[in-house]
C-alpha cells in the first residue's frame, strides 16, 4: 500500500486499551491483555500487574478444562464464578504438597483480584454485566497468629550456617524483619544506597514501599553490623546495587525465602507456622510488649490505617496475664502502699 507520492504508508499499531473489541467478541485472552494495559496506564507496578495476570491465567486454565465451550469474556456468569470457588475449596490439588483445597484466605486473594479485573471490564463496557457483583468473600477464621518464644527464635537463628552465603543472607533477612518489620517484598527490593549506616537507618523510597510513601526504618547495632557484613560480601562477589541477591548475583525471590524459612523452622524443631509475614507480626507484637507506642509502630510498619496496626498486635493469654499483673489498678495501689 502506498500514498499518492509513492511512499509506503506505515500501519498504525494500537493496543487493546485504545481500541477494545466489542463486548460480544472479546476473547478471554484479549480481556486479560486489555486489563493489563488498563492497569499499567494507571501506574500499577509490574509486580502487582504480574499477580493480576497470574490469577487471570489460573481462572482461564480452569475454564479450558471445565467449561471448554466458553470462548468470550461476556459469557462468564456468577454461576461459573461460584463453580470455580467450589473447585478451589474442594478439588484443587497443590502439586508441591498434595493437599486438596485452598484456604479461604488464599481464595479471597484471588477473588479480590478477579473483582478488580471484572470491574475494569464492566466500567469500560467491554462486558454488559459484572459476574463478580454478587460474589461475596469467603468467611475466614480469626487470625490465630502464634508468636515465637525467645527460645524458639534463638533455635531458629542457630540452625543457619553462616559460613554459607545463602544461609547468612537468610539470617540477615530474619534479623532485619524482626528488627524493623519490613515487608519481604520491600526487603528484596532494597538497594545498597537505601541503607544509611551513619544515620543508623534504612530509607525506603516510595517506589519500593507498598503504599508508595517514603519510610524510615531505624536499625539496631546488631542488624547494622550484619548488613555491613552482607553488603561487603555482595559487593566483593557481584556487580549489583541490591542488598540481597541469589547465589548467582540475581534478585532474590521472596518465594525462595519462604520455602527456605519453612525448612529452617523444621530443622529447629519448631511446630508453629513460621513465615516472613509471621515474623512481621512478631516484630509488631514484641515492639509494643517492649514498651513501644502504637503510633510510632504504625509509621515504622508503614500502615496507612491505625486499625491495621492494631490487627497486627495480637497477645497470647500469657501476655495478657503478665500485663495485668504489672498494670492492674489493685496491684498498683498495693505497690504504692508498700512504698
Amino acid at each position: 500500500m502506498s500514498n499518492r507520492k509513492g511512499k509506503p504508508i506505515m500501519r498504525r499499531r494500537t493496543s487493546t486499551l485504545n481500541n477494545p473489541p466489542s463486548s460480544l467478541n472479546m476473547s478471554l485472552e484479549d480481556a486479560k491483555h486489555f486489563v493489563h494495559d488498563y492497569k499499567r496506564s494507571e501506574g500499577m507496578r509490574e509486580r502487582t500487574l504480574f499477580d493480576y495476570i497470574r490469577i487471570a491465567d489460573y481462572f482461564i486454565e480452569w475454564l479450558a478444562k471445565h467449561c471448554p465451550d466458553i470462548v468470550y469474556i461476556n459469557e462468564i456468569t456468577s454461576g461459573i464464578i461460584r463453580d470455580y470457588i467450589n473447585y478451589l475449596l474442594y478439588e484443587h490439588i497443590n502439586e508441591q504438597t498434595g493437599n486438596v483445597g485452598l484456604s479461604p484466605v488464599t481464595i479471597n486473594v484471588r477473588l479480590r483480584n478477579m473483582s478488580a479485573f471484572f470491574n475494569v471490564l464492566h466500567a469500560e463496557k467491554v462486558i454488559n454485566r459484572n459476574p463478580m457483583a454478587m460474589i461475596k468473600r469467603l468467611k475466614t477464621d480469626e487470625d490465630t497468629f502464634e508468636p515465637l518464644s525467645d527460645i524458639e527464635i534463638e533455635r531458629l537463628l542457630k540452625v543457619l550456617d553462616t559460613d554459607e552465603y545463602a544461609q547468612f543472607r537468610d539470617l540477615v533477612s530474619i534479623y532485619l524483619i524482626l528488627d524493623t518489620g519490613i515487608r519481604v517484598s520491600e526487603m528484596y527490593d532494597l538497594k545498597i544506597d537505601h541503607v544509611n549506616f551513619k544515620a543508623r537507618a534504612i530509607y525506603l523510597p516510595g517506589d519500593v514501599t507498598k503504599n508508595r510513601k517514603n519510610r524510615i526504618l531505624p536499625l539496631s547495632n546488631e542488624v547494622i553490623n550484619l548488613l555491613m557484613e552482607l553488603i561487603s560480601e555482595v559487593q566483593y562477589n557481584w556487580e549489583t546495587d541490591l542488598v540481597f541477591v541469589s547465589n548467582f548475583g540475581e534478585p532474590y525471590n521472596p518465594s525462595s525465602f519462604r520455602r527456605r524459612l519453612d525448612n529452617y523452622k523444621r530443622k529447629a524443631g519448631i511446630n508453629k507456622r513460621v513465615t516472613p509475614h509471621g515474623l512481621r507480626h512478631q516484630f509488631c507484637r514484641d515492639y509494643v510488649l517492649n514498651g513501644g507506642d502504637i503510633f510510632t509502630l504504625q509509621r515504622i510498619a508503614g500502615h496507612s490505617d491505625i486499625a491495621t496496626t492494631r490487627k497486627y498486635i495480637q497477645f497470647t493469654d500469657d501476655d495478657l496475664k503478665a500485663s495485668h499483673a504489672q498494670f492492674s489498678p489493685v496491684a498498683v495501689r498495693k505497690m504504692r502502699k508498700r512504698r
